[in-house]
């Protein structure tokens, strides 16, 4: 059985290794010039070996098939672990740098509002009884109707409470909160309470950066994949697929489209998807991101991560565990303001952060070196990760998750774990094994 797998990032990787074990013919086509896709670790224009992640950053506890890679390739995972919540250690806002106390002294009522916008997100979560399936949830109209903004309502958030939650949605789902499905909120965190078992979850960074991931991925594959050839047009009947590309003409009996939905829409499909299936793929939500990163000679900050009322959204140090007396401050901008972000030009960009940064941590010493990346205006991603907008669970959840004839979609938009690195894994997962079952 001879398969196209079109996008050598995670999901295409996992796919096709999945797809030569069980004894497939499979042709791996990337579109760009390295294997990974929105896994990439920079290293270039820092000193003294440090580097931080421009896409992808973090492997949760519970993300098993994230965890078995790094096993499988040696890499270590990066200190104690973050445990995630809602007010990060410091925040900056009206010029001044706040802890958690110096939050709650300001603001004594922020606790029961943070709680109450929290217990909305429970009650919607409560009846999920399969997070692969919250179209099927007993709510799930009306759920897929609201959005994070109508639980901000709802909630009566003051102003710091409303801060926090606007970062959050910015930056978990890197969309504004009116952008985000409740009922794909309650998905996220109906598939984290099923895995961790009730216990708490931290997540990891990893030693010398997660492109090491994709790097071995690739080399047990490395004989199958052609890079900088990109998907030009698309055809199937009962017999089989013809795939075009911009080099040649490729025919098999399947074809799996590992890459993100956007780059999709160019593409000259001359068999007719369903009309269901190309609405999804026209209409599904991508987040925006834009990272942004600075390297100073002295690590002049407290660490943990910083909320901030300015520009740059977030402010981390993503060297936290890596040795050296430099250090990098990362700006992770989401939603509006990563789509504003990605409109200037990269040296603004870093000025800009670099600037935040300096009146938030009072910083006396220049930036050494940066590099700022918007995923937005990469052309073979046209965003971070997925997010189902309002109404587009109901509407798109199942549609995308199913073959359409011997075409297949994999990738974290169409997880059960959506925009993370173990959701990628598990869609070449399942999509290896259908193809395999179909014989």
């Amino acid at each position: 059985m001879r398969v196209i797998v079109i996008g050598a990032g995670l999901a295409g990787l996992r796919a096709t290794e999945q797809l030569l074990a069980a004894g497939c013919d499979v042709q791996l086509v990337e579109g760009g010039r390295r294997p990974g896709g929105r896994v990439r670790t920079v290293s270039a224009p820092f000193a003294g070996g440090q580097y931080s992640e421009s896409g992808a950053e973090w492997v949760d506890a519970i993300h098993v098939r994230m965890i078995e890679l790094l096993d499988r390739f040696g890499l270590e995972r990066l200190g104690p672990g973050e445990q995630w919540t809602t007010i990060r250690r410091w925040i900056h806002h009206r010029g001044r740098l706040m802890s958690p106390d110096d939050v709650r002294a300001a603001d004594p009522a922020v606790l029961d509002e943070l709680d109450h916008f929290d217990r909305i997100i429970d009650d919607a979560t409560a009846d999920l009884a399969d997070p692969s399936r919250p179209h099927l949830h007993p709510r799930a109209a009306a759920l897929d109707a609201l959005s994070l903004a109508h639980v901000a309502a709802q909630a009566n958030l003051g102003e710091l409470a409303s801060l926090f939650k606007l970062r959050d949605a910015q930056g978990e789902f890197a969309a504004e909160p009116a952008d985000v499905s409740l009922l794909f909120v309650a998905q996220q965190r109906a598939y984290h309470a099923a895995h961790s078992g009730g216990e708490v979850v931290l997540s990891h960074r990893v030693k010398g950066g997660l492109s090491a991931v994709a790097i071995g991925l690739a080399a047990g594959v490395a004989s199958h994949i052609t890079i900088n050839e990109h998907l030009v047009a698309l055809e199937q009947d009962a017999d089989g697929v013809v795939v075009h590309t911009d080099r040649r003409l490729l025919t098999a009996d399947h074809v799996v489209l590992a890459c993100a939905l956007p780059p999709l829409r160019s593409v000259d499909f001359r068999t007719e998807m369903p009309p269901a299936l190309a609405t999804a793929v026209h209409q599904l939500g991508y987040g925006t991101i834009t990272k942004t990163s600075v390297q100073w000679p002295q690590r002049g900050w407290p660490k943990g991560y910083a909320t901030t009322s300015g520009r740059a959204q977030r402010v981390y140090e993503p060297t936290v565990d890596q040795p050296g007396e430099q250090g990098i401050l990362m700006s992770y901008c989401g939603g509006d303001g990563g789509r504003e972000w990605a409109r200037l030009p990269e040296p603004e960009r870093i000025e800009l952060a670099a600037n935040e940064m300096k009146a938030m941590h009072g910083l006396q010493t220049n930036a050494m070196s940066g590099y700022s990346r918007a995923w937005s205006n990469e052309q073979r991603y046209g965003g971070a990760y997925a997010v189902y907008t309002p109404g587009q669970i109901t509407a798109h959840w199942q549609v995308l998750r199913q073959p359409w004839g011997r075409v297949h979609l994999a990738g974290e938009h169409v997880a059960t774990c959506t925009g993370y690195m173990e959701g990628a894994l598990e869609s070449g997962e399942t999509v290896a094994a259908r193809i395999v079952a179909a014989g």
